[in-house]
């Protein structure tokens, strides 16, 4: 394969990626609880800090160490996205595979 042809693969694969991305659901209201990912190799306790930070309430960590679960103090607007955080979904639909079934308790 040319060079071309595997940037032009690479490139597809990039758009792809990004449109299924853009489709995942979004919080409808801001009293929701989402799940707000950062990059992999942020840790729990970081990304927990930095949840806080930006005034969100923190329910638990999801599947993985680097997604947290949160929901915002106020029930009327919802706090910023963290520092370092990537993006933020609903726990609806695909999304909920972010969420760790079960770990209601770990944090408290």
């Amino acid at each position: 394969m040319s060079l071309g042809g595997g940037l032009l693969i690479a490139a597809a694969c990039l758009f792809i990626s990004l449109g299924a991305l853009a489709s995942l659901p979004r919080p409808a209201m801001a009293s929701e609880p989402i799940a707000i990912v950062f990059p992999p190799w942020t840790g729990r306790a970081s990304a927990i800090a930095a949840s806080f930070e930006a005034g969100h309430h923190v329910l638990r960590s999801g599947r993985l160490a680097s997604i947290v679960v949160v929901s915002p103090a106020t029930a009327h607007e919802r706090p910023s996205l963290p520092q370092g955080a990537w993006f933020s979904l609903t726990l609806a639909g695909l999304a909920g595979c972010l969420d760790a079934a079960g770990a209601a308790g770990d944090l408290s």
